[in-house]
């Protein structure tokens, strides 16, 4: 201890009281530590998302969309694109001196129909109700077009084509699902109600006038397809079936009469019954697909290994197409084409039942439509079930308007699923 002296006296001074000094212990000398700055300080990185994850969440911005229904139709045209390729591969050989050639343009359309398809299952369809009216009466102009000599495409004694820049246009392909549209805009709107005969009656109207043109340009099986959509969606717009089994008749007495003066296809229905009768005349495209099918047997001759392809079956690649399935896939590989088509149907009338409301509903149930009677039409015809039309299959005959259209189609199908009711 330090003695500090002053007047009053000595005074003892505590250590700890001296300048200098603190009352804290030495601590242990610590190591240093280099700051480092917030941007040098890396944020824990998330995992990285697939492809499809992204894709997925991107689609899903407005509502989950039916990713079985998605499923299927892209099952369908890849599958579809295998067989025309192999069908084809012989004509475009033999016109084009490309075994690709129809395959290519396929594709072509395919990518830009599978773009279409994504953009419509993303729009607000709601606002395009209106341009629905506009829409029908281009397509009824397009159908007048087709009649005018020197506008018109005419092959094989059908006019039924517009020729404009990379494509030949068939107008009756996009009447289909727009005949569809505008008699659920009509129900929409209130304008008709199809639980009373005058609205039934303006609807029959309708059909006569797109029935009449198409059996003008000679194309009988557009004409089929596009009344059994537009009868189907009247039916589930509450249209009595009683009336309908009446127009039915008219129509049928119709078509027979008209069948009087066509002997080409009467021909065709009398090579129904026996198609080898005449087997090189009018049985003679029949004759061949039941030697396509019956060659095929249980397993197939194999992809690519058919016979009948090579010139021995007219339209291998278009009208007969599932006659090459029966034929290179067997009775196995065609059934399960058939059921991809009863799954693809089913999902449709699903997605239509479980619409928000009349307008999208009765759309989807002409959709589905469409598909279910072209795949019985196509199939008939090849398995010679019902005389010949000439009717494609859906998303495996060549055709560059009819699988872009078709695509659309399913864009729409799987807009309306994003807002299903469950």
């Amino acid at each position: 201890m330090a003695q500090v002296r002053n007047t009053g006296g000595t005074r003892r001074v505590k250590t700890s009281e001296r300048p200098g000094r603190t009352t804290s212990r030495p601590t242990a000398p610590q190591k240093k530590t280099t700051s480092k700055s917030t941007k040098d300080i890396k944020a824990p990185q998330k995992p990285k998302k697939s492809g499809f994850a992204v894709f997925k969440e991107k689609m899903s911005e407005k509502g989950e969309m039916d990713y079985t229904l998605l499923f299927l139709i892209i099952l369908v045209v890849v599958i579809g694109l295998i067989v025309l390729l192999s069908a084809s591969a012989p004509s475009g050989k033999r016109i084009y001196d490309d075994s690709y050639y129809y395959f290519k343009r396929q594709l072509l359309f395919v990518v830009f129909g599978f773009v279409g398809m994504l953009m419509i299952s993303r729009l607000d369809l709601e606002k395009y109700i209106p341009l629905v009216p506009k829409g029908f009466l281009i397509c009824v102009i397009l159908l007048v077009l087709v009649l005018i000599p020197g506008v018109g495409v005419e092959s094989n004694g059908a006019r039924r084509w517009l020729n404009i820049p990379f494509v030949q246009l068939q107008p009756s392909e996009l009447m289909k699902p727009a005949i569809a549209m505008y008699i659920a805009y009509l129900v929409h709107i209130k304008l008709i109600d199809l639980k009373n005969a005058k609205s039934n009656l303006v609807c029959a109207g309708i059909i006569g006038l797109v029935a009449l043109l198409l059996m003008l340009e000679t194309h009988l099986s557009g004409t089929i397809v596009i009344v059994g959509i537009a009868v189907c969606v009247m039916i589930a717009g509450g249209t009595p079936m009683k009336p309908l089994f009446l127009g039915g008749a008219v129509l049928t007495l119709i078509i027979v009469i008209y069948l009087q003066f066509d002997e080409i296809r009467m021909a065709r229905i009398h090579s129904l019954f026996d198609p080898f009768a005449d087997a090189q005349g009018s049985g003679y495209q029949i004759s061949q697909s039941i030697y396509a099918i019956g060659s095929g047997r249980i397993f197939g001759l194999g992809l690519g290994e058919s016979v009948q392809k090579y010139s021995n079956l007219p339209e291998p690649y278009n009208d007969f197409i599932f006659s090459i399935v029966c034929e290179e896939l067997g009775f196995f590989g065609s059934t399960i084409i058939v059921l991809l088509f009863v799954a693809l149907f089913l999902r449709a009338i699903r997605v239509a039942m479980n619409a928000p409301d009349t307008w999208t509903s009765l759309v989807c149930v002409g959709i589905a439509s469409q598909l279910g009677i072209q795949t019985v039409l196509n199939m008939g015809v090849a398995t010679s079930l019902i005389p010949n039309t000439g009717v494609s299959l859906p998303f495996f005959s060549y055709g560059g308007t009819s699988i872009m259209t078709l695509l659309l189609e399913m864009g729409v199908l799987l807009n309306v699923s994003r807002r299903a009711v469950k």
